[in-house]
């Protein structure tokens, strides 16, 4: 009889698949009956891009799980390029959701493929970084436990995160707190699943099981509660009642 073990608890379906579904899941039906309503909207002038793009990315954030698991594991894909080309794109939406809401809220007067372009180029600076630094690393420690790859990622694009929200905010958006507030407010959620992760891998790359139970936790923050946390924290001031509509924002 074998023990317990949160690395057998991390990859399982319960945990890598089913339990990432069901918030998103959720906060597709509530969009359904509740559309945005532009009067509550922390910048009211991105209130239907950030209505639309949430909606995008929920239906994103159930894809992935999905895709990086039960797909990625079909005879034919697993092993394979795709195999890694599937796990190498999420993982670049899933940072380019953060830079693309930031950027759209920030300057919502530019046109689509102006915010996208400067979204997906940050996007590709922590990919890169971290490519030359794994593979410079793995030169000289060719032994280099696999988890480094991950732990180089995560401590990149933290760091992308506090030098967007300490430097880039302040300067970009200086004389308009209500953009400034939340644009901190999402950098800083996605700071903390990603220095958890770190935290996780250091245990994991120490040989502790428990790093694997610590990961769970930023799963469900990055999988499950991201999209609802964009959405609620930009659409939560009070309504205006002598705003002429109610319900402005469709979607």
């Amino acid at each position: 009889m074998t023990g317990f073990s949160w690395h057998d608890v991390y990859y399982s379906d319960l945990q890598s698949l089913y339990a990432l579904l069901a918030v998103p899941l959720g906060f597709l039906a509530w969009r359904a009956a509740a559309p945005s309503d532009a009067s509550r909207a922390e910048v009211p002038e991105a209130a239907r891009f950030v209505a639309a793009l949430t909606l995008v990315f929920a239906l994103e954030t159930m894809l992935d799980p999905i895709s990086t698991g039960p797909i990625r594991g079909l005879d034919g894909i697993a092993g394979t390029f795709a195999a890694t080309l599937i796990l190498f794109v999420f993982v670049l939406l899933g940072d380019l959701r953060v830079l693309l809401l930031a950027i759209g809220v920030a300057r919502p007067e530019r046109r689509l493929s102006q915010n996208l372009g400067w979204a997906a180029g940050a996007t590709l600076i922590v990919p890169i970084g971290t490519g030359i630094l794994y593979g410079t690393a793995r030169w000289l420690v060719p032994d280099l436990h696999g988890q480094t790859l991950w732990m180089i990622y995560e401590a990149g694009f933290l760091s992308l995160c506090l030098y967007l929200s300490r430097v880039w905010v302040p300067r970009a958006l200086a004389g308009q707190p209500a953009r400034a507030g939340y644009l901190r407010a999402l950098f800083g959620y996605s700071a903390a699943y990603y220095s958890l992760w770190f935290a996780a891998d250091v245990l994991i790359v120490a040989g502790l099981d428990l790093g694997w139970a610590i990961r769970i936790v930023p799963n469900q923050l990055y999988y499950a509660f991201w999209v609802p946390f964009a959405y609620w924290r930009f659409f939560s001031q009070r309504a205006d009642p002598r705003a002429p509509s109610a319900i402005s924002t469709r979607g």
